[in-house]
Formats: C-alpha cells, sequence, structure tokens
C-alpha cells in the first residue's frame, strides 16, 4: 500500500479534538449547577431560624468558611486531575482548608466537651448522613460527568477530590438548615459521613472512569 495514500487515508477520519477549559473555568461551572442544588434542598427543608445568630458567632462562620474553601479548591484540584502535565502542588492546594475545617471541629468538640462535659455525649445524634448524600448527589453526578471528559492521568486525586468536594459543598448547605450542630458525637458524625461518603467514592474510582479515557491512558 502506497504511504502517502495511507496517510491520506487516516487523515479523512480525523476528527478535530475539544480542548477542555481550563480546570478553574470547569470548577465554576460546576459550582454554578452545584450550588443551586444544594440551596434547593436547604431551602425545601427550611433555613434554621437562628441562621443569622449562628453566622455571628466566630467559630461557626469560621467553620463555614473553611467547609466552603475545602469545597472549592478540591474542585479545582479534581479538573486540574484529569489534564495531562497539570503541576503536582495543585493537589495538595485543598489541604489547608480541609486542616483547617478539621482544627474548628476539634476546637468546637473541645468546647462542647468544656461545657457538658460526659454529657455532650448523650446528645440526640441526627442521621446526617442521608441529608448530606441527597444535598450532595447532584454535585457528585455533575463532578463526575465532567472528570469522565478528562483523561484519568491522577485518577485516585480526580476521584478523592472531587468526591470530597461535593460532599463538603453539602455538609456547608447542611449547615443553613439543620438545626443540630454541636455535641462531640455530632461533629464525628457529620464528618464522619462526608468522609465515608469520599471513601467510598474513591475505592471505586475505576467504575467511575470514562471508558474511552482509560483507552487512551493504555495507548
Amino acid at each position: 500500500m502506497d504511504t502517502n495514500h495511507l496517510i491520506e487515508a487516516l487523515k479523512a477520519d480525523l476528527k478535530p479534538v475539544e480542548r477542555l477549559p481550563a480546570p478553574w473555568r470547569r470548577m465554576i461551572e460546576w459550582l454554578a449547577i452545584g450550588v443551586p442544588a444544594v440551596a434547593i434542598v436547604a431551602l425545601a427543608d427550611g433555613l434554621r431560624p437562628d441562621l443569622s445568630e449562628r453566622l455571628a458567632d466566630p467559630l461557626f462562620l469560621t467553620q463555614v468558611i473553611a467547609v466552603l474553601s475545602t469545597a472549592v479548591l478540591a474542585g479545582w484540584a479534581a479538573m486540574s486531575a484529569v489534564v495531562p502535565g497539570a503541576p503536582r502542588w495543585v493537589f495538595w492546594a485543598p489541604a489547608a482548608p480541609l486542616v483547617g475545617w478539621i482544627a474548628t471541629m476539634g476546637q468546637q468538640c473541645w468546647e462542647d466537651w468544656v461545657r457538658w462535659g460526659a454529657a455532650g455525649l448523650d446528645l440526640p445524634v441526627v442521621d446526617c448522613a442521608p441529608e448530606i448524600i441527597m444535598a450532595g448527589i447532584v454535585p457528585a453526578i455533575a463532578m463526575i460527568v465532567m472528570l469522565r471528559k478528562g483523561a484519568p492521568c491522577e485518577s485516585c486525586a480526580a476521584v478523592f477530590w472531587g468526591t470530597l468536594a461535593s460532599a463538603a459543598l453539602a455538609n456547608a448547605g447542611l449547615r443553613l438548615f439543620h438545626m443540630h450542630d454541636a455535641g462531640v458525637i455530632l461533629i464525628v458524625w457529620q464528618f464522619g459521613a462526608v468522609l465515608a461518603f469520599t471513601t467510598v467514592a474513591t475505592l471505586l474510582k475505576d467504575r467511575l472512569l470514562s471508558e474511552r479515557g482509560r483507552a487512551l491512558m493504555a495507548t
């Protein structure tokens, strides 16, 4: 077969490749889907009557900011993880607000323990996991769809940060309508739901990856 003819035949079947927008643009697109979805769940359940009072509490406000910052930076890291050649430091960017989130929870746990002692362990535990999943399902689905459009260069980082971003966004929304946010057990339960949601999705990362993306990485 003539080599030039073969090259021309291959060129005729080529389809133009659409370049993905920058990770930060895709992160904004994801927020444009996720934030309204979480807001709808919060409004449907009804905003907590003491919301203005809680937002005036420095510890509560700091924790909300840390949670939202975790969602934003984790979303950015996830979008970057499916772009070949993304700088490694991006994958560590969400660690700072995540540590801040954990630190504020630790401070709140300590204050609750000082205030109530062992009695704080007897506070009623509200099932936060279903509410977090309900608020986070749309952001999670949107995240998976957007990640599948990229190449699974850093599949573990993409799924881990992407799921954590969705769960953190849902947790931030939870604070708008969930009346119970005190008590050692309840705080651990809330963060435990986020951690469990993230861990399960990360373990299933191979099922969440795009078949086309895996095929490209294998060639």
